[in-house]
């Protein structure tokens, strides 16, 4: 399989098992090896990837902020969580996130490469379109990793700077946009006036 040029993300915080997956990852593609979710993050907004092994233990401190980065700047991505051990709960609440499949410590080299090669095969990428609003989302990403502020504060101003946007450009009434992002008027009220 002649894979070198595929970038692919490991996101975990066992050193010993991020030196396997790194080196299975080697044979396959080009990798980004990071420890903490902050670096991550940082990497979704500036680079592109092909596939996404995600440490669930570091998600799940907030799984949302991490699912929507994910889904603003990687949705062509293959994304395959991480585990120490596969319990039913937690591998349930991953594929309901989006994660494609699971990979765990206990596994042998052999086995995470054919998971990974069978993940590759499964998901044809798409070009991704930058939009006005992917665009605003880099950017107050960016902000947000220069700043070193929270992505859970970055989203927060990415939701008001959108809306905002929406509003201005739409000039659609309050109403008439939270009945189009499916929210109600106050939830709505209550992002605008934060």
């Amino acid at each position: 399989m002649a894979t070198k040029n595929i970038p692919i993300l490991i996101l975990e915080d066992d050193p010993a098992f991020r030196d396997r997956l790194n080196g299975v990852c080697a044979g396959i593609g080009k990798t980004w090896v990071v420890g903490e979710i902050d670096k991550a993050l940082g990497l979704l907004v500036r680079q592109s990837f092909r596939i996404l092994l995600l440490d669930w233990n570091l998600i799940q401190t907030d799984p949302s902020s991490f699912i929507l980065a994910i889904n603003s700047f990687q949705q062509n991505a293959s994304r395959i969580a991480l585990f120490k051990f596969p319990q039913l709960n937690p591998v349930i609440s991953a594929m309901k996130t989006g994660m494609s499949d699971v990979l765990w410590t206990g596994q042998t080299p052999e086995a995470l490469k054919a998971k990974i090669e069978e993940s590759l095969s499964q998901t044809k990428p798409a070009p991704f379109v930058h939009s006005s609003v992917s665009r605003l989302a880099e950017s107050l990403a960016e902000k947000a990793v220069e700043k070193k502020m929270s992505f859970s504060k970055a989203r927060k101003e990415f939701s008001k700077t959108f809306l905002f946007q929406v509003l201005g450009q739409k000039k659609m009434r309050r109403s008439q946009l939270a009945s189009l992002m499916n929210v109600s008027t106050r939830t709505l009220h209550r992002h605008l006036s934060a």
